[in-house]
């Protein structure tokens, strides 16, 4: 009988844990996520997700914290979020966990999800370190590109406009048009969540002759301008909650 790490034994998780675990799709409870890596595991019951959360936060130096949701998600599983520190030896630590979860799950090869990806890639070192940022600075960097990738593919689906993210700027230009309007990004997501923080809209005719021309310039999007002097965008279930900023 083979004990792999705080009591546990080979094949006590068999069956219960998915091969399949997100890296950098949640946010750190420990710290700022440029600093802190979140890999998220989903296990089929409360008490193996405990288990996992034990065997995890006791048996690796290397995490920084393990936690297991307390309620269920739609589909009656249990999410266990293991975090670890950014930094150049980060993969290391998640291949020789992974090596020791194998034993555990029976489960001869992981695969991952980068952030919102849905693609999964199967975990090894090399595909690791060459997917996921291992810095904080790797990881601003690739934060920004995918916020200009959903902006632009929100804003821009066919290609039509110069779009620009530095920092929270967002600079959009479309073909043929002499200047660019710039915005402040403050949120971009599900409609839903983003219309739970709106608290009342303007209706005066000069808002709605801003969100007119607004309309024009961008397209078919539902555009609504809120007491804060905020837009948001809306296209089906994905909005983006904007502010004009010089001009």
């Amino acid at each position: 009988m083979q004990i792999v790490k705080e009591g546990l034994k080979a094949g006590d998780l068999d069956g219960v844990v998915s091969k399949r675990f997100s890296v950098d799709q949640f946010k750190s409870k420990m710290g700022e996520d440029r600093n802190i890596m979140v890999l998220a595991f989903t296990v089929d019951g409360m008490a193996p997700a405990k288990d996992l959360e034990r065997f995890a936060e006791t048996g690796y130096k290397e995490v920084l914290d393990a936690d297991a949701t307390p309620g269920t998600l739609a589909d009656g599983k249990h999410k266990v979020f293991i975090e670890f520190a950014r930094d150049s030896s980060v993969v290391k630590s998640i291949m020789a966990f992974l090596e020791d979860l194998k034993k555990l799950t029976n489960i001869e090869e992981f695969e991952y999800t980068y952030h919102k990806g849905i693609d999964p890639t199967m975990a090894s070192a090399e595909t690791l370190e060459s997917s996921i940022p291992t810095t904080p600075e790797a990881y601003e960097q690739r934060v920004n590109e995918m916020r200009v990738s959903e902006a632009r593919h929100f804003f821009d689906k066919y290609d039509m406009m110069e779009c620009k993210i530095s920092e929270n700027t967002m600079s959009m230009k479309k073909t043929g048009a002499g200047h660019e309007l710039k915005f402040e990004l403050h949120k971009f997501g599900p409609t839903d969540d983003i219309m739970k923080e709106t608290k009342a809209f303007k209706i005066d005719m000069e808002s709605i002759a801003e969100c007119t021309h607004l309309t024009k310039y961008f397209g078919t999007y539902d555009i609504t301008k809120t007491n804060e002097n905020k837009f948001i965008f809306t296209k089906g279930d994905q909005s983006a909650l904007v502010s004009k900023t010089g001009w």
